[in-house]
């Protein structure tokens, strides 16, 4: 066996093991978390299907939903345009749900700790309410 073989048997082997970790780093995310708010996992996802979104971040509360995104860089010049896509996206999917959408990277980070915050600790409906009415002033600018 030549070098070049060895050398390509080596770079294909780990190839597979990165590929076969990575598989298996898929399957670690689809935990219990998904199951309760799936919901909210199906409009991140359909957000971050979007070419320009690099992340989202997605909660129902009741009939509403609050949906913040991060964009690529370069797309940050389309916002105005990147907002009525993913608002319309969010609208055809629940009709009946009040859909409040942000493109704004500080709407985003809060939306984000609310989660966090909702999945790990128990809020008060008072406090819950207050916190979102909050994250809605921040995604009117």
């Amino acid at each position: 066996m030549g070098h070049a073989q060895k050398y390509f048997f080596k770079v294909f082997f780990i190839c597979l093991c990165l590929t076969g970790a990575a598989a298996c780093e898929d399957k670690e995310e689809a935990g219990p978390a998904q199951v309760s708010y799936k919901g909210t996992n199906q409009a991140e996802q359909l957000l971050e299907d979007m070419e320009e979104v690099t992340s989202a971040v997605s909660v129902k509360e009741g009939k509403q939903i609050f949906a913040a995104v991060t964009v690529h860089q370069f797309d940050r010049l389309q916002l105005e345009n990147i907002r009525k896509k993913g608002h319309s996206l969010l609208k055809e999917q629940w009709p009946e749900e009040t859909v409040h959408f942000s493109t704004d990277y500080k709407s985003w980070l809060e939306l984000n700790k609310y989660k966090e915050d909702r999945r790990n600790k128990s809020m008060s409906e008072k406090e819950r309410k207050k916190r979102l009415t909050q994250i809605e002033e921040f995604m009117k600018g």
